[in-house]
């Protein structure tokens, strides 16, 4: 009776492991990523707060751009190093360095280290009607999320959610998306337009 008490804890354990293997080995295939994002963000009652839509792009280790368009202009650039978040409307850009930002943000989680998902999310996995969820709940009690969820429809990269703490919602869906583009390096690199205030946040 022990053995098998120990036996069914053991399942969930290891069920959990491969669903983290499984992502590990997905978002490996992806070395770079570009396309077109549509964004919701809703709130705990799941009323519609904020749409938006623009463009993004990824590249490992450490790259990434994501640009949202109008009414919600702004701009987010990422290197290993820094961050970029630059507001039009406020003319205003401000620098911050990269380990300072969520691990929940987006593009970071695409763009960054894959090698520590296990040891810093329980990773668990849903599949329905040909598209497989991965939902990271943080092990970190600090973390501003509760949960991540990466959606896959086949092999594809399909779109991301994330609930915060205040239980509201984002809901990522990606279009026109290519794997592995050839991204250059000129895409993250961001020169303020004249007239903008720099905030260095460091």
């Amino acid at each position: 009776m022990r053995f098998l008490a120990a036996f069914l804890c053991f399942i969930p354990a290891l069920a959990l492991a491969d669903a983290a293997q499984d992502l590990k080995a997905r978002l490996d295939e992806i070395h770079s990523l570009k396309g077109r994002f549509n964004q919701l963000l809703s709130d705990k009652n799941g009323k519609p707060l904020q749409s938006t839509r623009g463009e993004f792009a990824v590249k490992r280790p450490g790259y990434f751009l994501w640009q949202s368009e109008a009414p919600y202009e702004q701009t987010v650039i990422g290197t290993p190093e820094k961050v970029w978040v630059y507001d039009p409307d406020l003319e205003q850009v401000t620098i911050r360095k990269a380990q300072n930002e969520a691990d929940g943000n987006p593009a970071r989680l695409l763009s960054g280290d894959l090698s520590e998902i296990r040891s810093t999310y329980e990773v668990s996995l849903q599949t329905a009607d040909g598209a497989s969820r991965f939902q990271l709940v943080p092990k970190d009690a600090n973390s501003p999320y509760r949960h991540v969820e990466f959606e896959f429809k086949g092999s594809q990269l399909a779109g991301l959610d994330f609930k915060d703490k205040l239980d509201q919602q984002t809901q990522i869906k990606f279009e026109q998306v290519q794997p592995n583009a050839d991204i250059p390096s000129s895409v993250f690199v961001f020169n303020p337009p004249p007239g903008t205030d720099v905030i260095v946040d460091e």
